[in-house]
């Protein structure tokens, strides 16, 4: 009898061990779609089973564009309903979301589209473009101050924008601006300076290029206007030529 007993008891102990060892997790992640717009809000589950099994616990979930631009990282209940909006500063193209619950990791591909939106406002004598879009803005903007027309072309990340100087003579003029698809206008603005232009701020505090450019004249520097850098690279130009020339001849 206690010969039985022992028996019993150790196949008992053989059975658990081995159902044990059998339990087998699966990971995997649903959502509610592969494509997505700004503002759209995507939902999702990440589903943990043991043994076909639902179980909750909580996992770490990243949503992340294939550019590595923006990361977002949440810890969720497993086999619950969440939720992702699609925000405006989200990269257009392709994103990976991706589970993972102890040496089990699950990978998933969706994609955002593209939305392209510009901003223009004009403040004192400051016309500020925001791209307020998920994709990189880069257009040849016109400006239009009185009757003058300025030619500028604007490059924008996602999210930045851009300061442009509006200038004139001391005096009132009517300011319209416009890419082709989007146009702002603004009456009676207060310009100064000795001339009617525009001045891309980021320009004139990183680089020589900086300076007013009216129609015409936009791909020609006057020569009152050359930097002392251009000078200065040409002259190191000019001196590299005369050495080449002269180790030329040495070897002749």
């Amino acid at each position: 009898m206690q010969i039985r007993s022992i028996f019993l008891f150790s196949l008992i102990l053989l059975v658990s061990s081995i159902v044990f060892v059998s339990a087998e997790y699966s990971l995997d992640i649903k959502i509610s779609n592969t494509e997505y717009s700004i503002g759209d809000k995507m939902s999702y589950r990440v589903l943990l089973l043991e043994n076909n099994i639902p179980v909750s616990e909580k996992v770490l979930i990243t949503f992340s564009d294939v550019l590595g631009e923006k990361k977002i990282e949440k810890e969720v209940q497993t086999n619950v309903e969440n939720f992702l909006t699609i925000e405006d500063d989200f990269p257009s193209g392709f994103w990976n979301v991706v589970a993972e619950f102890g040496e089990k990791r699950v990978n998933r591909v969706f994609s955002v589209k593209e939305k392209e939106s510009v901003e223009f406002s004009i403040l004192d004598d400051k016309l500020i473009i925001k791209n307020n879009g998920n994709v990189f803005y880069s257009k040849e903007i016109q400006i239009l101050i009185g009757d003058k027309i300025i030619k500028q072309i604007v490059n924008i990340g996602i999210g930045e924008s851009k300061e442009i100087r509006l200038v004139g003579k001391g005096d009132y003029y009517n300011v319209k601006v416009t890419d082709g698809e989007h146009t702002i206008s603004k009456q009676n603005v207060y310009l100064t300076g000795d001339v009617i232009g525009a001045l891309d701020e980021s320009l004139i505090n990183g680089s020589p290029l900086g300076g007013v450019r009216e129609p015409g004249k936009e791909r020609f520097l006057s020569s009152d206007k050359l930097p002392i850098a251009f000078i200065f690279v040409g002259a190191v130009m000019g001196l590299g030529i005369l050495l080449l020339i002269e180790r030329h001849f040495r070897k002749r």
